[in-house]
């Protein structure tokens, strides 16, 4: 893909994505896996990116897959939260409340 079709593709697909408020995840150089939005993703990341709720890699435990539908959860969240902490009603509408675990 040239260059420019890749970019006009960027643009017309991260406003599209940001709008849908879908989940994704990325993972960092240093292996940290981090949730949010697409429009939230480092440009340098962006190849990365895939749904939060997507698979988990073969060989992640129960644990670590407990934690990341926490952090998932949390992510979404976070874009409902209004000034003094609190959060608009319709964040429990979009998001799931998930617990945080007690493993480690």
């Amino acid at each position: 893909m040239k260059l420019g079709t890749f970019a006009l593709w960027l643009a017309l697909t991260v406003p599209c994505a940001a709008m849908s408020a879908e989940m994704v995840r990325w993972t960092d150089d240093g292996g940290r896996v981090h949730y949010g939005l697409i429009a939230d993703v480092p440009q340098r990341y962006v190849h990365r990116v895939e749904s939060a709720s997507a698979a988990l890699p073969p060989g992640t435990t129960a644990c670590e897959a407990s934690w990341h539908r926490y952090a998932a959860s949390a992510a979404c969240f976070d874009q409902y939260r209004v000034v003094g902490g609190g959060l608009k009603p319709e964040a429990f509408e979009r998001c799931t409340e998930v617990p945080q675990p007690d493993c480690n």
